[in-house]
């Protein structure tokens, strides 16, 4: 589904929908890039861009001052491609060799660490007669994909011998970095460093060298090398716990639904599946269209608040694959006010962090389950006037998805 206006909203009946802030994004970049000034950053965009919706965040980013995209899939970047994306696209994950004549007519920068898949690449490059840039993945202790590190140069020679590559960069990622002053990390970068000295001596250092992500960035200047790549922090999100306002951060999404019922129920009614909650008093119960279909999970049953007009209420019972109900005691709610579930309504906030808190998981998991089905209106766009001039619109705009 691609993204709406607002009218679009009302006119097509969807009762659930995610605002996004595309100036926060662009603010937040602007902050990464103030505390790396020597480094180029790296904008992830995976996943929907964390839930925020491409190419529309990705598009942010870049005007943001980001010089390139990361992605994990190639799928990922077909989107962004087709929408006139032209920055580098880095994938972050080796794909089926298959995929690798794609890649190479697309342009985009693959991820290397097995050598089945460089040879498909160099074949694919050869036959469009272009030359790619890599950039080897080295396992410095997370154990995910990557080479260790006592064979990076070895296959970086086989790498060069290899027609239709240039190794443009080296790079690893980080496993504990939101958690600040952790020891592996430390060890983690000096591993990096050794392969860094390692390739200099030899004559073969690559262009770029990354492994902060975006805890990292904010916390360990001495990570940043030539290029930071940064997730969760492009949406104003938190690395980690400890990291709660230690940067200039805003949060760019608003899940937000429109009530569509509201009903009095005497005292001894009980809510929703399960009969889990239950009235010891009559109250005005109004009823929420969205549910774990939209990403709201069955696990904040009972226990994440949300806000109508201003107002912090408590949902009542189980919610379901649609919707969820709330107790609003005697208060004055309507069917049509709108309910937020994440961001901002008056004084209150429900973060994602919140959420996320409540659920045992990460803020990334929150807004990155936020499925398609739930429509995207994207807020605060920049876009080109006749003559080239970047012009604002502070109102909602169409984006695409």
């Amino acid at each position: 589904m691609t993204g709406f206006t607002k009218a679009e909203i009302e006119d097509r009946g969807h009762p659930v929908w995610a605002e996004v802030d595309l100036g926060a994004i662009r603010h937040n970049v602007g902050v990464l890039r103030a505390l790396a000034p020597s480094s180029e950053v790296m904008a992830a965009v995976k996943g929907y861009a964390y839930g925020h919706g491409n190419p529309a965040s990705a598009r942010a980013a870049l005007q943001g001052g980001a010089t390139r995209i990361g992605v994990a899939r190639v799928g990922e970047a077909i989107h962004l491609r087709a929408d006139g994306i032209e920055a580098p696209i880095h994938v972050f994950t080796e794909p089926p060799p298959e995929a690798a004549g794609t890649m190479v007519e697309l342009g985009l920068t693959p991820a290397v660490y097995t050598s089945q898949f460089a040879a498909a690449l160099s074949d694919a490059a050869v036959a469009a007669a272009r030359t790619v840039p890599i950039h080897v993945k080295i396992d410095t202790g997370m154990h995910r994909v990557g080479l260790p590190p006592d064979d990076v140069e070895d296959a970086l020679l086989e790498l060069r011998a290899l027609p239709g590559i240039e190794v443009e960069g080296i790079w690893s990622h980080l496993a504990v970095a939101d958690v600040p002053g952790h020891p592996f990390t430390s060890k983690q970068l000096e591993l990096f460093e050794d392969v860094d000295r390692n390739l200099d001596r030899s004559g073969m250092r690559p262009r770029y060298r990354h492994i902060a992500n975006s805890a990292a960035t904010i916390s360990m200047p001495a990570s940043h090398l030539d290029l930071v790549r940064c997730g969760i922090a492009c949406y104003g999100l938190w690395p980690g716990p400890a990291f709660v306002g230690s940067a200039d951060l805003r949060p760019a999404m608003a899940l937000r639904a429109r009530t569509n019922m509201v009903k009095s129920v005497p005292a001894g009614g009980a809510l929703s599946y399960g009969l889990t909650y239950g009235l010891e008093r009559s109250a005005r119960v109004v009823t929420v269209p969205a549910g774990y279909a939209d990403g709201y999970g069955r696990g904040l049953s009972g226990r994440a608040s949300l806000l109508i007009n201003g107002t912090r209420y408590r949902v009542s019972g189980t919610v379901c694959m649609d919707q969820f109900m709330v107790d609003v005691g005697d208060d004055d709610v309507e069917i049509g006010d709108v309910a937020t579930l994440i961001g901002s309504d008056g004084d209150e906030r429900i973060a994602a962090e919140e959420l996320a808190g409540l659920t045992g998981t990460i803020n990334y998991e929150i807004t990155t389950r936020i499925p398609s089905r739930v429509p995207r209106v994207y807020l605060n766009e920049l876009r080109l006037n006749v003559g080239g001039e970047v012009g604002r619109d502070n109102g909602e705009r169409d984006l695409g998805g």
